[in-house]
C-alpha cells in the first residue's frame, strides 16, 4: 500500500499553494481569535478532504483560485465541525494534543467554531462561486442532521429520548435497534467527502455529468473512510467489518468511466489507504 505523501505526488505544488491560502484565509483580526486560529493551523490532520478537492479539480483541468477558496472552505468547515464535537463530547484530546476546548475553554472553542464557519461562507460569497456555495451548505445540513442522529442513536429514554421517539425509529439495517448506521455516517461523513470532489470538477467547469461521476466517488469513498474509521475506534465494529470490502468495491467501481491518468491512479490508491490504514 502506497503512503500517502506518495499518493499526493501528483497535486504536491497545488497543495502548497493550498496551505499559502488556508494559512492567509485563517488569519484573525483580534488577538485572542488569532490564537485559536494558528493553534488551529498547527494541529493540521491529514487534509484529505481538501486532497479530495484538488484531484477532483485537476482530473477535468487545473487548479486554479476557485478551486483553492473551495478547498479552504471545506477545510475549515471540517475543523469547526471538529471543535464543536469535542464541546459536545467533552473531549480533551485532538489529534493527539490537547482540543481546542481543552486548551482554551468551552465558550472560546464554540465561538472559535462558529468564526470557521462564518469565514467560510465569506470566503464562497462571490456570485461565481454560487454552485460550489449552494454544494457545500446542502452537505453542511446534512452534517449537522447526521450528528444529530447520532447522538439520538446513543440516548435511552432514560437519558431524554421519548418513548414516542424510541417506538418510532426505523430498523432498516441489519435488525440495528436504532437508527440507519449507513444513514448517519453517510450524513455525517460520506456527503462532505462527497461535496469536495463534485466542488473540485465544479471549479474547473466539468461537464454535469463528470461532475456526477466524481461525486458518486466521493460519497462511497466517504462511507469507506468511515467504515475504517469506526474500525479503528472500535464503534459499530460488526457493521463496519461487513461492510467496508463492499464499499471499498464500489469505491473502485466509481472510477471505472474515467480513462486512466496519474490522477485516477491516485484516487484508486487514497481508496486503499484509506480501506488499509492503521491511523
Amino acid at each position: 500500500m502506497k503512503n500517502l505523501s506518495h499518493i499526493i505526488f501528483p497535486i504536491v505544488s497545488e497543495l502548497t499553494q493550498f496551505e499559502a491560502f488556508f494559512e492567509k484565509t485563517l488569519n484573525a483580526e483580534t488577538k485572542p481569535m488569532d490564537n485559536i486560529m494558528h493553534y488551529v493551523l498547527d494541529s493540521r490532520g491529514k487534509r484529505l478532504r481538501p486532497i479530495l478537492v484538488l484531484l477532483g479539480a485537476k482530473l477535468f483541468g487545473e487548479v486554479n483560485e476557485q478551486t483553492l477558496r473551495a478547498a479552504t472552505f471545506v477545510e475549515m468547515v471540517h475543523n469547526a465541525t471538529l471543535i464543536h464535537d469535542d464541546v459536545v463530547d467533552d473531549d480533551d484530546q485532538r489529534r493527539g494534543q490537547a482540543s481546542v476546548k481543552a486548551q482554551f475553554g468551552n465558550l472560546s472553542a464554540v465561538l472559535a467554531g462558529d468564526y470557521l464557519l462564518a469565514k467560510a461562507m465569506l470566503l464562497l460569497a462571490q456570485p461565481n462561486d454560487y454552485a460550489i456555495l449552494q454544494e457545500m451548505l446542502s452537505t453542511t445540513a446534512a452534517m449537522s442532521e447526521g450528528e444529530l442522529m447520532q447522538s439520538t442513536r446513543s440516548l435511552s429514554p432514560s437519558k431524554g429520548r421519548d418513548k414516542k421517539v424510541e417506538s418510532s425509529i426505523g430498523r432498516p439495517f441489519d435488525k440495528l435497534r436504532d437508527l440507519d448506521y449507513l444513514d448517519i455516517i453517510t450524513r455525517k461523513t460520506a456527503m462532505l467527502m462527497r461535496s469536495c470532489c463534485a466542488s473540485g470538477a465544479l471549479s474547473v467547469n466539468a461537464s454535469p455529468e463528470h461532475v456526477q461521476q466524481i461525486a458518486d466517488f466521493g460519497l462511497n469513498f466517504g462511507i469507506l473512510f468511515q467504515l475504517r474509521d469506526d474500525i479503528l475506534d472500535t464503534e459499530n465494529v460488526a457493521q463496519a467489518q461487513v461492510l467496508l470490502p463492499i464499499y471499498y468495491e464500489k469505491t473502485l467501481k466509481a472510477l471505472e468511466g474515467f480513462p486512466p491518468s496519474e490522477i485516477v491512479e491516485a484516487l484508486r490508491d487514497l481508496a486503499s489507504f484509506c480501506a488499509n490504514r492503521e491511523v
